[in-house]
């Protein structure tokens, strides 16, 4: 049973220290995830990861493992995204479960969990207007049509024939009117509610958020 990872143990991700406040701050996307959690004794326990940020996990678990404890997941990613291992300690209980945090966590890890943690906070700042362009949404059970309803830079909400599951990775598309065409943009649903769901886009290229950010400016100037 591995500890959690230190300094010097391999590739990993340097974060500055943080305050509990400020790892609370940090991105999170609500989940549905199933996890194992292994204690230090090599005792196995199935749940269900709740949240997650780059920071940590809160899961919902029966595990008897207290804070300051040691522990290895299991977490099995949405839609085909695989499993990743990660050791972790607990640093809070509760009567819904624990809250474990990583420390540093390496390279491949990091970029796995980030692709599903998207900045939220940023996308609640960004520019965003109200406007309706037809979106077909690919996900893991099939297509559905629907249309925007406010769109940014980072994300959009949307209204769909079909209810979306939140957590899930999703491939959006739609053509912006700026003469440019089709977007295919891969997103995280991030809320779910009965028009529709609020969608994050993840790992968002350069040329593409440019793009929309454009975009969406011109519409605010446009009605301004």
């Amino acid at each position: 049973m591995s500890s959690p990872n230190r300094p010097g143990q391999g590739p990993e991700v340097q974060e500055e220290a943080l305050t509990g406040r400020e790892r609370r701050r940090k991105p999170r996307v609500t989940v549905p995830w199933p996890a194992i959690v292994e204690n230090s004794d090599g005792r196995l326990v199935t749940g269900d990861v709740i949240d997650v940020s780059l920071s940590g996990m809160k899961l919902r678990v029966n595990s008897n493992v207290e804070v300051g404890g040691a522990v290895r997941l299991r977490v099995t990613l949405p839609r085909d995204g695989g499993e990743i291992e990660i050791s972790a300690e607990v640093v809070r209980r509760d009567p819904g479960g624990i809250g474990v945090d990583f420390g540093k966590l390496p390279v491949g890890a990091a970029d796995r969990v980030k692709a599903l943690v998207p900045a939220w906070g940023l996308r609640r700042r960004a520019e965003r207007v109200g406007i309706e362009l037809p979106v077909q949404i690919e996900g893991h059970a099939g297509t559905t049509e629907g249309r925007t309803v406010d769109l940014s830079a980072l994300g959009a909400r949307v209204a769909t024939d079909d209810r979306l599951a939140p957590g899930d990775m999703v491939a959006v598309r739609l053509t912006p009117k700026d003469s440019q065409g089709p977007m295919r943009i891969r997103a995280v649903v991030w809320e779910v509610d009965a028009p529709g769901a609020v969608l994050v886009f993840a790992n968002l290229a350069v040329h593409d958020f440019v793009r929309l950010r454009s975009y969406v400016d011109s519409l605010l100037v446009h009605r301004s």
